[in-house]
C-alpha cells in the first residue's frame, strides 16, 4: 500500500482555544490555512479518498485520486510504483511507464525509482514480442553506476538478472558489491543476504564453493561493527551461520555475545546449538540462564520444564510449568503436563486443585476430566473420581477416542470396584481386557487377575473367574499374587488340597515377605482351617496379622478371623 512521506509536513496546528473564561470567539485568522495549507489539505483529501476507493475494490476511481497525489509529490517512489501498477490496468503500459519515469526525474538522489522502473519493465514487457525494451537494463546499469554504496541497488540488480536467467550478470553484480570500500556493517549484511540468493547454499553439491563466496560479506559486517550495533550485527551473522549449517562458527559468535553483551537472543540460539551438538549440560545451563534473565518468558519456562522432565526431575519442572501458566495464561498442554508432574511427586491435593481449574477452563476436553479423575482416585475420593471418569468417556467418545484405551478402562473399573459397583466395574474391566494389545501381556494379566479375584470375592461367576485367573498365570507365571488368586479359586470351589498347593507355591516366592503379602498368609491359614488343621491355621493368621497390612479392610478381616478362630467360632469365609 502506498504511503505519504512528504505531503502534509508543512501543516501547522492552530493554537488551542482558552476555555477557562468561557468559549472564546473564533479569530478569523484561525479559519484560514497557512501558506501551502490549502494544497496540502487537498492532497490529503485525495489520498484518503484513493484509499477508500481501493479498499472497496473501485480501482478506477482510486486511480484518479492517486494521480492527483502523485502530481503533488512525484518524489514518493512507493506511491509512484503503486499508482503505476493501477494505471497499467486502466490506462495501459505507456501511461504507467510515464509515471515511473517522472518519478526517476523527480528523485535524482535515490535509486528506488530506477529499481522500480527496471522491475516494472521486466515484469510487464511490451505486448509486441519483437519490441526490445532497453529501459530495464539501462535503469539497472544507471543505478549501479550512480549508487554503488546502496545495498538495495545490488539486491534489485541481482534479482533482476536472476529473473532474466542471466545468472552470470547477477554474479558480476555481487562481485562489484564485494569490491566496495563500505564501512557500514548494514551494507554488508544486506549484500550478504542477496549473495545468498545468487549463490544458494541449499544446493548441497555446491555448498562449500558457495559458502566461500557468501561468507566474506558477513565477515566484512563483523569487521566494521561499532559499539552501537555490535550486538545486532553479530547476532544476525550468527543466525546466517545457523542457516548455512556453519554451527561451530555460530556457537563461537553466540558465546561471544553472551559474554560481552549478555544477549538474551544469543542465549536462545546458543541453547539450540548446544542441543544440536549433544552438549546436554551446556544446553541445560544456558536455558536456566535464559529463564533467570527473562523470567516472564512463558515459552522458555516450558522448554526448561521439558528438559527437567527428560532428566526425571519433576520437582524442578513443576515451578517452571506453574510460572508458564501464570505468565502466559496457560495452554491446555501446560495444565496437563503440570498435572502429571504433580501426580509423579504425589502432590495429590495440588493435582486436584489444578484439575478443578482445568475443567473450568476446558470443560469439554476429556483429558482434563481424566486427569482430575486420577487425582481424586489418588486421594481415595472414589465418587468424585468416577464422576470425572464418566465425563472423560463422554467427551472423548466424539473428539478423542484414542484416550479410551485399555489403561483408561482399567482405572475406571478399579475405581468403580471401590464403590461396590461391581457390575459396572466388571463391564469396564472386560472392556479393558478386550482393548489390551497383544504385546501388553503384563497389563492384560493384571486386569484379568483383578477382575477374576473380584468375582471370587463376590462369590459370582466362579468358573469364569477361574478362566481369567488361569489365563493371567499363563501370561505371567511365577507371580505370587496371581498364584494366590488361583489358590483362592480352588478354595472357593471347595478344592482345599488344590488350594493349599497353589497357596504354598505362592508363599515360596515371597522373598522377602512384605506387609502387602499378608492376604496370601491369611488365605493359607483359612485353607488349613478348612482342612481341619487349626494349629497351622492359627500360626498363619497370627503371622498375617503381624505383617500389619496397609489395606484397612484386609487388616480388619484378618483380625476378625484370628479372634473367631481363637474363640472357637467360624470365620465369615467358613459360614459362606
Amino acid at each position: 500500500m502506498a504511503t505519504l512521506s512528504g505531503v502534509g509536513s508543512s501543516l501547522q496546528a492552530a493554537a488551542s482555544a482558552d476555555l477557562s473564561l468561557g468559549v472564546k470567539a473564533s479569530d478569523p485568522s484561525d479559519l484560514r490555512l497557512l501558506p501551502g495549507g490549502e494544497v496540502n489539505a487537498d492532497v490529503l483529501a485525495h489520498y484518503s479518498t484513493a484509499l477508500q476507493f481501493e479498499a472497496s475494490g473501485k480501482l478506477r476511481q482510486a486511480l484518479e485520486h492517486y494521480l492527483a497525489v502523485f502530481k503533488a509529490d512525484s518524489t514518493n517512489a512507493e506511491l509512484a510504483d503503486h499508482t503505476a501498477s493501477i494505471a497499467l490496468q486502466f490506462q495501459g503500459r505507456p501511461a504507467a511507464l510515464k509515471i515511473l519515469e517522472d518519478a526517476v526525474q523527480a528523485s535524482p538522489n535515490s535509486p528506488a525509482p530506477l529499481l522500480n522502473l527496471a522491475r516494472f519493465c521486466s515484469t510487464y514487457p511490451p505486448e509486441d514480442l519483437f519490441e526490445k525494451d532497453e529501459r530495464p537494463v539501462q535503469a539497472v546499469t544507471e543505478a549501479l553506476q550512480r549508487f554503488p554504496t546502496h545495498a538495495e541497488v545490488y539486491e534489485g540488480a541481482a534479482l533482476f538478472y536472476l529473473t532474466q536467467n542471466q545468472r552470470e550478470k547477477a554474479v558480476e553484480v555481487m562481485n562489484q558489491a564485494a569490491r566496495q570500500p563500505s564501512r557500514d556493517p548494514q551494507f554488508w549484511l544486506a549484500a550478504g543476504r542477496t549473495a545468498g540468493r545468487v549463490w544458494p547454499l541449499g544446493q548441497a553439491e555446491f555448498q562449500t564453493e558457495y559458502r566461500q563466496r557468501v561468507a566474506p560479506f558477513f565477515e566484512n559486517a563483523l569487521k566494521n561493527v561499532t559499539k552501537r550495533d555490535a550486538e545486532q550485527v553479530t547476532l544476525e551473522v550468527a543466525q546466517h551461520c545457523v542457516l548455512t549449517n556453519d554451527l561451530d562458527r555460530a556457537r563461537q559468535l553466540c558465546e561471544k555475545l553472551t559474554a560481552e553483551h549478555d544477549s538474551l537472543e544469543a542465549r536462545k540460539l546458543l541453547y539450540r546449538l548446544y542441543g544440536a551438538a549433544e552438549q546436554k549440560d551446556k544446553a541445560l545451563a544456558t536455558l536456566e540462564a535464559i529463564v533467570k534473565q527473562a523470567p516472564e518468558d512463558a515459552e522458555q519456562r516450558r522448554l526448561l520444564a521439558i528438559e527437567y522432565d527428560k532428566l526425571k526431575q519433576p520437582e524442578k519442572a513443576i515451578p517452571q510449568l506453574e510460572a508458564a501458566i501464570q505468565n502466559g495464561g496457560g495452554e491446555i498442554g501446560d495444565y496437563v503436563k503440570l498435572g502429571w508432574q504433580l501426580y509423579q511427586t504425589q502432590q495429590f491435593e495440588s493435582m486436584v486443585r489444578l484439575g478443578q481449574r482445568s475443567v473450568r477452563l476446558f470443560p469439554d476436553h476429556p483429558l482434563v476430566h481424566y486427569q482430575l479423575a486420577i487425582g481424586h482416585r489418588s486421594r481415595e475420593d472414589w465418587a468424585a473420581s468416577v464422576k470425572h471418569f464418566a465425563e472423560a468417556e463422554q467427551y472423548a467418545g466424539s473428539t478423542q477416542t484414542e484416550l479410551l484405551d485399555y489403561l483408561f478402562y482399567y482405572q475406571y473399573g478399579i475405581t468403580l470396584e471401590r464403590l461396590a459397583r461391581f457390575e459396572d466395574s466388571s463391564r469396564m474391566l472386560e472392556k479393558s481386557i478386550t482393548l489390551t494389545p497383544r504385546e501388553e501381556s503384563k497389563a492384560a494379566a493384571n486386569t484379568m487377575n483383578f477382575l477374576g479375584y473380584m468375582w471370587l470375592e463376590q462369590n459370582t461367576k466362579l468358573d469364569k473367574a477361574g478362566e481369567l485367573i488361569t489365563k493371567a498365570n499363563e501370561l505371567l507365571p511365577e507371580t505370587p499374587a496371581y498364584i494366590d488368586s488361583l489358590g483362592w479359586f480352588h478354595y472357593k470351589k471347595g478344592n482345599y488340597p488344590g488350594a493349599l498347593k497353589e497357596l504354598q507355591r505362592a508363599e515360596a516366592l515371597l522373598v522377602p515377605i512384605a506387609p502387602e503379602d499378608a492376604e496370601i498368609l491369611e488365605h493359607i491359614g483359612l485353607t488349613h482351617q478348612a482342612l481341619g488343621d487349626k494349629v497351622k491355621a492359627l500360626d498363619y493368621l497370627e503371622r498375617a496379622n503381624a505383617l500389619n497390612t496397609p489395606e484397612p479392610k484386609a487388616h480388619k478381616r484378618i483380625e476378625d478371623a484370628l479372634k473367631k478362630l481363637k474363640s472357637g467360632g467360624k470365620t465369615d469365609t467358613e459360614k459362606k
